[in-house]
């Protein structure tokens, strides 16, 4: 069955854009395909099958490599795609201070010898090539960077981290990722003192669909946990610490199509869990948005349906596309959540950050609920989960909210002895839910005995 590699939206100034896909057929090579508004409509037979896309916009044409084969660019003003072999061999492309960046290289040394070069020498798996300013078909043999990081691992990302802004205005440097490690470019390409440092050789980003900028910075999801990336040189902030457990439980085969995008003051991300096995099952979201205590950060999910192999703004709505098919889904459809695999709508799950009794004190967990607003004509069936010490013990509730817009439940008396808690609430409707607030009720059972200064306190 053909399927999906990779997708680009071809923004074009004062044109309608182009949606284009990279397709794997199943009894031909790969083709690129532009979005007919109900399929795709072949464009241009590629040279590799089954492969791994990526692509950029650059001077008004598409950019794309593929690991294997040289790069190609496709202009719909001329409505032409030609290879350009003057340029590299490369797995990765994105655009950086007025040059086509590019890295990686999926070769094989059978397949480097057989395109008459010499092992490694002539391979960009450790890598960072740049074009001349301003043209692209003009690549010098010394311009290129080393990305050796001495972990053996081969580049499996790129990314421009532009404060401020996240269309990548403001480009003030270029990362470059592996699946263990982060390295940074602070300098002026082709300049004395451009090199790349590793900011970190633990935290990387096996998934290039993952990495997005934002304006607090450079985003990706590493293999434990998602990061933020500043400007200063330090290594990445890791911010997903609680959901770290669903992404270390991402199988290995899967990491490398982890996907993400900022959409709407969301980090929204896409990934697999430890049941899956061949596509993304669950979906998580990071509220961005500017918050009075920015330490404490939100995630909601996971959201239960969808196989999103790739996120895309296109024609202003956002899209996704369906793993292991052709199918293309307008996503966030209000009073519509159906699911990417069948009519019925996905699961939406809401976690809230954990709370703990104070002073660490042990404590009972006497109620918990919520309360807010939702645009249901019917009732709606919402499960409330409470998680006690980190995953040692949970409790649920089901609650039938009446066809009504304010919805309140209370859970109690759970009476139940924990350090800490975490609320999660989840439905399955074409409804939103928008919760003003959670709480969990308790009481001190008895006190502790702690030391403090080497003293002992009763």
């Amino acid at each position: 069955m053909p399927a999906l590699k990779h997708t680009h939206t071809y923004k074009r100034p004062g044109e309608t854009d182009i949606l284009l896909g990279f397709i794997t057929r199943t009894a031909d090579t790969d083709g690129l395909y532009q979005w007919n508004g109900t399929g795709w409509t072949l464009l241009w037979e590629l040279e590799g099958t089954d492969l791994i896309y990526d692509s950029a916009t650059y001077q008004g044409r598409v950019y794309f490599v593929d690991g294997k084969n040289n790069m190609w660019v496709y202009d719909a003003y001329e409505d032409t795609v030609c290879e350009i072999t003057t340029g590299p061999v490369a797995q990765y492309i994105i655009v950086y201070q007025d040059r086509l960046v590019v890295a990686g290289d999926a070769r094989t040394e059978a397949e480097v010898i057989a395109d008459g070069g010499v092992w490694p020498a002539d391979s960009n798996r450790d890598r960072v090539l740049f074009s001349e300013a301003l043209d692209t078909s003009r690549w010098s043999p010394n311009n290129f960077i080393d990305a050796n990081s001495g972990t053996g691992e081969l580049i499996s990302g790129l990314g421009v981290n532009s404060i401020n802004s996240a269309d990548r205005g403001a480009q003030s440097q270029l990362a470059v990722f592996k699946p263990s490690a982060t390295l940074v470019n602070d300098g002026v390409l082709g300049a004395a003192e451009q090199r790349l440092n590793i900011v970190s050789s633990v935290i990387g980003c096996p998934g290039y669909h993952s990495i997005v900028n934002t304006p607090f910075g450079l985003m990706f999801c590493s293999k434990t946990t998602v990061c933020l990336l500043d400007t200063s040189g330090k290594e990445p902030q890791q911010v997903g610490f609680w959901i770290s457990p669903a992404i270390a439980a991402v199988p290995a085969a899967l990491q490398k199509w982890t996907a993400a995008i900022y959409h709407d003051n969301t980090y929204k991300l896409s990934l697999g869990s430890s049941e899956a096995t061949t596509a993304n099952d669950n979906e998580w979201w990071l509220d961005l948005r500017a918050q009075i205590f920015p330490q404490e950060h939100i995630w909601y999910g996971p959201m239960t349906g969808d196989a999103i192999l790739q996120y895309e703004i296109f024609q202003d709505t956002l899209i996704g596309a369906q793993m292991l098919t052709t199918s293309m889904w307008e996503l966030d459809v209000e009073g519509s959540y159906r699911s990417m695999s069948s009519a019925s709508a996905r699961t939406s799950i809401m976690t809230w950050p954990r709370v703990k009794s104070e002073n660490l004190a042990r404590g009972k967990i006497d109620a918990y609920g919520f309360r807010g607003v939702t645009d249901s004509a019917t009732t709606v069936a919402f499960t409330e989960t409470i998680d006690f010490e980190r995953g040692v013990d949970s409790e649920a509730n089901t609650f039938t909210a009446p066809a009504q817009d304010a919805i309140y439940s209370v859970t109690r008396p759970i009476k139940r002895n924990s350090y800490d808690a975490q609320v999660s609430i989840s439905h399955s409707a074409a409804s939103d839910l928008e919760v003003h607030s959670v709480y969990v009720r308790g009481r001190t059972t008895r006190r502790q005995s702690e030391k403090m200064d080497g003293s002992t306190q009763a």
